[in-house]
This record gives C-alpha cells, structure tokens and sequence, in this order.
C-alpha cells in the first residue's frame, strides 16, 4: 500500500525530480560564473595597501572587457587623482592578478561602466535579455560581500524579484532631495530590479543571473540606488537593487 501511494506521488509530482535537477544545474553555473567575476578598485604605488577593493565586476565581449558600477571606480569612490582603476582576476590555483584597464565609458545615470583590458583575462558571461525578467523570478548574484574582512572569495546569494520599480522617487520635501535623486529625475528615471536578498557595498558592480542559463540580467548596486531611491529613509532598508542589463548591453554595443 505504501509502495502504491509512493508510486502516485511520484507520477503526479514531477516537479520532486525537476527539483533536484535544477538545485544541480544551479550549482554548475555558480561555479563557472565565479571565473568570470572580478575585483574592481583602485591602484596606487605609493600607499599601503597598494590595491584598495572598492567593488564587484564580470567579464564580457570576448573577456577582455569588464561591466562594473560607475561607483565603484577611484573617480567614482573619492579616491586620489594618482589612484589608477585596475581590477584583478582570479587564477586557477586560486591567486589573484592585478590587471590595469582603461575606462570606455561611463553611464553616470545608471551608475555603469565599461572597462578595456589589453588581453582576454578569462571566459565572459553572456548579457541577457533583461525585458523578460518578472516579479517572482528567482535569481542569484556573485560579488564580494565586506570587501576584504571576509576575505577576497566570490561568494553568490540567492535572490527573488520582489518588485520592478522606478529607480527615482520624489522626496516629500524638496530640502531632502539630493544631488544624484535630482540628476535622475531631470535626466528620466528608469526602472530597476528590487531584490529580497541583502546585498554589501562588496556586491556593487556584479552579476545578477538567470541561475539555470547563466545569463546575466541585472548589474548589482547598492550605494547610489539608496541616494536616490532610498534617501528619504534614516536608516538604510536591507533592500538591494539591480540595474538592468540592457544597458549594459548599450554600453557593449557601442564598443564591442
């Protein structure tokens, strides 16, 4: 009788073993974006430490270019004028390079930047199509949480669409308007992903992917969302947001 029940639950359930085979797909394309995923930051021979972490990044085009949030540069972050933008790669014995890049462009609106570097620093994750994401979508992010405290290793969370949403929002009193809020509003706002997950100023510039294609959708941001989006509230949210890819994918286009 037992065996009978076992056997109808399995013919009327095959989402048990759909599953099992997506946790198993979700692992293999972790994995293999982790390559794909740099340290981005600043670079300067005179100070101590030389590198300065200041964010996420992932390789694109045919890996010799990086998407990276525009914050997340030494122009971007307060840095000194002698800091130089460099990102670094992780080798396969686990080590990481320091490699210098020229910045193409940057699209200060949506907090995005392209960098060149001058040779393929490692395999590229694919842009996807970010119209076709929904609230709901379960999704995941690699990045580098707390910089450096919790060591230089990619680490990737789970994240579910909660809401896609416009990027500006008015503030209920013009006194509390800041400068990139209002930047924004002038410019057109647009919309973004709101996520469930926690990011840290670490994951800022990383991947938002499609876990079962690897595809990546979204760009990771946290500091200068919450000085638009967010800076009416005193307390920060715990909420994260994404940048679509598709502008990430203008920026490719446009020197690819």
């Amino acid at each position: 009788m037992k065996r009978r029940t076992l056997l109808t639950t399995m013919l009327w359930c095959p989402a048990l073993f759909q599953s099992g085979a997506a946790g198993a797909g979700w692992a293999e394309t972790v994995s293999q974006a982790k390559n794909s995923v740099v340290l981005v930051g600043s670079f300067q021979a005179t100070q101590s430490p030389k590198f300065v972490h200041l964010g996420a990044g992932f390789l694109v085009g045919r890996g010799d270019m990086v998407v990276t949030a525009a914050h997340a540069l030494p122009a971007g972050n307060g840095a000194p004028e002698a800091a130089l933008p460099v990102i670094q790669v992780r080798q396969p014995g686990g080590n990481w390079q320091v490699r210098m890049v020229t910045v193409l462009e940057v699209d200060a609106v949506r907090d995005l930047a392209l960098l060149k570097l001058n040779a393929v620093a490692g395999p590229a994750l694919r842009l996807g199509d970010s119209s076709r994401v929904r609230e709901g979508d379960d999704l995941v992010f690699t990045g580098f949480p707390v910089g450096g405290s919790l060591g230089f290793s990619p680490v990737t969370h789970r994240a579910m669409v909660s809401s896609i949403t416009s990027a500006a929002l008015p503030s209920p009193s013009a006194d509390r308007l800041q400068a990139q809020a209002i930047r924004s509003l002038r410019d057109g706002t647009f919309d973004l992903f709101q996520l469930d997950a926690t990011a840290y100023p670490g994951n800022s510039g990383g991947p938002l992917f499609n876990p079962e294609t690897g595809e990546v959708v979204g760009v990771m941001n946290l500091a200068f969302i919450k000085n638009t989006r967010e800076a009416v509230l005193s307390q920060p949210s715990g909420i994260s947001y994404a940048i679509p890819s598709q502008y990430a994918n203008e920026l490719l286009r446009r020197h690819d």
